[in-house]
């Protein structure tokens, strides 16, 4: 129980995640058996993740014996900044809710929005409220904020916040249904899981209030992915759970083994910069120079399914995994590379978090994206490049304490 509680566990946790749905996939899995190469390419990962963590480790001793004393939860003291999260949170839940009205989410039963929405062409841009610019803000900026504004919030002392912390999981559930996607509610999943653990060790208790909200989460989760399969739960869980930890590995064989595939045509670091390439992407767009970010060349891409059943049939598309990025970009060197400043990152939020509100909240972020990143690559998520921007935004406008 001790070793749960300790400063190191949630690093660990994210290093055995993986290794447990690494194994899985070699055995349960419905999809082709993923190549003993693509696998070494997986374990390069999570190795030099581990080394990056110890590293870190050696290299900061001091704040790694400071955070096992334990501390209080940390309080923002600048006012300005406590103004610009709740006006931000209200304002983003207000902007989701108009949305969800707009688009008839309230009026009608949620088969029948899920069917209009994702199976009768209502994903495409303008076509869920029918104002353009509206589903272009909820589809590009209300997850990334909302998702600021909370890993912040659980950063600091919760106490003072519970409204902007409420309003927060409130956009995440309208996101949610407003675009009928699971991801939102998955990463809110995973946030009061290290959320948990973290005070777990800094107040030597668990929180129960949380563990009864990740409870509720959950249990939202089940249900609504068994509504898309008629109230099968246990075809649901086969689907969301298992399938989505899975998929990842055998596609990211398929593109490997591959050649002609868009995986061997180097990026040199541009697919990590996901969401703030595709910010050029769009400020380009009007002078027609034709340039295109690396994350919009993989997800159009990975957007054409392709076989990887293992006895059946399968057609499954998806977007690349963490791994599909890293090699892109640098081959092996990109995987074990990106692999160790993961983890060294990993460490030292962690470490600096019991001294700093802005490395608590990153460490939620990159906890929460490293368990969601062999379903989808997190360093071409918007959210990922948003959260480290914003973070360093709201420390220039909170100058006043120490960070």
């Amino acid at each position: 129980m001790a070793y749960l509680k300790s400063l190191d566990f949630p690093i660990h946790l994210m290093g055995y995640w993986w290794l447990f749905w690494i194994a899985v996939s070699c055995s349960f899995n419905a999809f082709k058996l993923p190549s003993a190469e693509s696998l070494a390419h997986y374990l390069l990962l999570i190795a030099a993740f581990a080394a990056g963590h110890m590293t870190m480790k050696r290299l900061r001793p001091h704040d790694a014996g400071r955070a096992f004393a334990g501390v209080r939860g940390l309080r923002l003291a600048a006012v300005r900044v406590r103004w610009i999260l709740a006006i931000a949170a209200f304002g983003t839940l207000v902007m989701l809710l108009l949305s969800l009205k707009l688009a008839g989410a309230l009026d009608t039963g949620f088969f029948e929005y899920y069917t209009r929405l994702r199976l009768q062409g209502g994903l495409e841009e303008g076509s869920a409220t029918g104002i353009h610019v509206l589903d272009i803000l909820t589809k590009i900026l209300a997850f990334p904020v909302a998702y600021t504004i909370l890993v912040s919030v659980l950063a600091v002392e919760v106490a003072g916040m519970r409204m902007v912390l409420v309003a927060c999981i409130a956009s995440f559930v309208c996101f949610s249904y407003l675009w009928q996607v699971n991801y939102p509610i998955l990463h809110l999943f995973w946030i009061m899981v290290f959320y948990t653990l973290v005070t777990a060790h800094s107040r030597g208790r668990v929180d129960g209030r949380i563990l009864a909200t990740g409870g509720i989460i959950t249990v939202g989760l089940i249900a609504s992915s068994a509504n898309r399969f008629g109230g099968d739960i246990i075809g649901a869980i086969q689907h969301y759970l298992i399938d989505y930890h899975l998929i990842g590995f055998s596609l990211y064989d398929q593109q490997f083994q591959d050649h002609n595939s868009i995986l061997h045509l180097h990026s040199f670091g541009r697919s990590s910069l996901g969401f703030l390439e595709l910010v050029l992407e769009n400020l380009l767009k009007p002078f027609s120079l034709g340039f295109q970010a690396a994350s919009s060349e993989n997800a159009q891409y990975l957007d054409t399914p392709i076989d990887i059943g293992d006895s059946d049939y399968m057609f499954r598309n998806a977007f690349g995994t963490i791994v599909f990025t890293l090699y892109r970009d640098f081959n092996l060197v990109g995987i074990a590379l990106g692999g160790f400043l993961y983890g060294a990152a990993a460490t030292y939020a962690r470490y600096r978090s019991h001294m700093s509100w802005k490395h608590g909240a990153l460490f939620f972020m990159l906890a929460s994206a490293w368990m969601m990143g062999m379903m989808v690559s997190p360093l071409e998520a918007a959210y990922f490049w948003f959260v480290v921007v914003a973070l360093g935004l709201l420390q220039v406008v909170n100058r006043g304490i120490r960070l």
